[in-house]
């Protein structure tokens, strides 16, 4: 695999960059996906994104980022067919374990399945709270895709999660509570 290569060839690899390639686009299709005004086609570009991810992460070995991406692709179909979201949850987080248990090579396939069931649950239980989920979330992703050598995957993943803790820095007023305590000293 890409693991152990010198770095000074991968990035001249024109195989690797083509996989980097089919990962940005896969990240490019994802975030389209949340500006489409129906659900049906909110979920043809989720679908598009996951085919892609999937692809991206056979070609890097990565198998358990792989098999979650299959994973999410049924339950994003069933989100959108049914209106049990609580069931469904409890229904994905054993085939996720599953997935990582079939293609576990070491540790690190560990974070993906965390991360995805840690995401399923922000989204389905803690609505109000799904930034700090998705921090933790992509966070985990973030140490995945780099050990994985997903470049395109790790450079996104980090941009959303400067993002979220944006979001969280202005949502609590942070700045405020800085200018208070500065006018206090």
């Amino acid at each position: 695999g890409y693991l152990f290569m010198d770095w000074k060839i991968l990035f001249t690899d024109i195989n690797f960059i083509i996989i980097q390639i089919v990962g940005a686009l896969a990240w490019l299709f994802l975030y389209l996906s949340y500006h489409r005004k129906t659900t049906n086609k909110i979920l043809i570009f989720q679908i598009i994104a996951n085919i892609l991810f999937i692809i991206h992460y056979f070609c890097l070995g990565a198998y358990t980022g792989l098999a979650i991406c299959f994973v999410e692709i049924i339950f994003d179909y069933l989100y959108y067919k049914t209106n049990d979201d609580k069931l469904l949850f409890k229904v994905s987080v054993p085939l996720r374990i599953l997935c990582g248990v079939l293609t576990y090579g070491g540790p690190i396939d560990i974070l993906p399945i965390v991360a995805s069931i840690n995401d399923g649950y922000a989204l389905t239980f803690r609505k109000k709270k799904l930034v700090r989920g998705a921090i933790i979330t992509y966070v985990l992703w973030f140490i995945y895709d780099l050990s994985t050598l997903s470049i395109s995957g790790a450079i996104t993943d980090a941009i959303i999660v400067i993002t979220n803790v944006c979001i969280l820095l202005f949502n609590f007023n942070i700045f405020k509570t800085f200018k208070k305590i500065k006018k206090k000293l």
